[in-house]
């Protein structure tokens, strides 16, 4: 009886014992999924194969309910993009064309915030001096938007009609002597590296391969996360168009018939959106 008893302690003891080191993070049981999963890359495209093509850019804000996932405290994205920036893990580019690269140092520089505060002087008490104060830069504070360039495709071989992220672009306001300036890019970052070989290996780090090990909250159910790179794949963000290629290379914005409008901005914006989602249906014939 004593040793049916000390076999059923003993199988107890190793039980917990196993349970305790299953723990991962704050789960109870080993969470390995998303830390093992690779990216899928695209199917391999040929030029042949493209009938139509039109860029877009979108912008994604934050702030909107749908987009609030983004901020989650646990997996920010604007402090996943800003520290594999900061660690030389990604690529920072100038510009759309993605060709010409920031420095580390050099983003670094852009992102310090400088304030300029009046004290007392300490050799003379009745003057004051103006100091400069150097603020931490808080991505999760001050990221509050990206830009989206992506690509609409239809291929005619496979008779799909689908869009490609190219690049993604977070905005910010520079903080310059305590005034906040105009919201630009930080930079640009690849959103999939490939090469025109598909049989040469990327030796560059794009946005999937970043994305592909951190969750997304999960509204529903905390077990089924996805990572951002399922989120932005499967296009679960809420976005506004902001561009489309057009012979003046010009945003919406910035055209003569919205520059005083925002209000027509937006619905021309609208509008690009609905011909793209009527371009597939008008290929076909039922």
């Amino acid at each position: 009886m004593k040793k049916s008893i000390l076999s059923i302690s003993l199988m107890l003891i190793v039980f917990l014992n196993v349970k305790a080191q299953g723990v991962y993070d704050d789960f109870i049981y080993n969470r390995q999924a998303v830390k093992e999963r690779k990216v899928v890359a695209w199917p391999f495209l040929r030029e042949a194969d493209v009938s139509t093509s039109k860029r877009v850019i979108r912008m994604v804000d934050v702030r909107e309910k749908q987009n609030q996932v983004m901020a989650w405290p646990k997996n920010p994205l604007a402090v996943i993009v800003y520290e594999a920036i900061k660690n030389g893990k990604m690529v920072p580019y100038r510009d759309d064309s993605l060709s010409g690269t920031f420095t580390q140092e050099e983003i670094i520089t852009m992102t310090i915030d400088t304030a300029i505060i009046e004290n007392p002087d300490p050799n003379d008490p009745e003057q004051t001096v103006m100091d400069t104060i150097i603020n931490v830069f808080k991505p999760i504070d001050r990221i509050k938007r990206y830009r989206i360039i992506e690509d609409w495709i239809f291929d005619k071989k496979l008779s799909t009609y689908f869009v490609r992220i190219i690049a993604i672009a977070p905005q910010f306001k520079p903080i310059i002597g305590g005034v906040e300036l105009n919201e630009q890019d930080l930079c640009v970052l690849k959103y999939h590296a490939r090469e025109a070989d598909p049989m040469v290996p990327v030796t560059e780090m794009d946005l999937r391969h970043l994305f592909i090990n951190y969750e997304v909250f999960n509204r529903q159910n905390d077990a089924a996360r996805i990572t951002f790179d399922d989120w932005f794949e499967s296009r679960q963000f809420s976005s506004y168009i902001i561009k489309q290629s057009n012979e003046q290379d010009l945003y919406i914005k910035d055209r003569a018939e919205f520059k005083d409008n925002g209000v027509a901005a937006i619905l021309e914006g609208e509008r690009i959106k609905q011909d793209l989602f009527e371009k597939e249906h008008d290929m076909w014939e039922y």
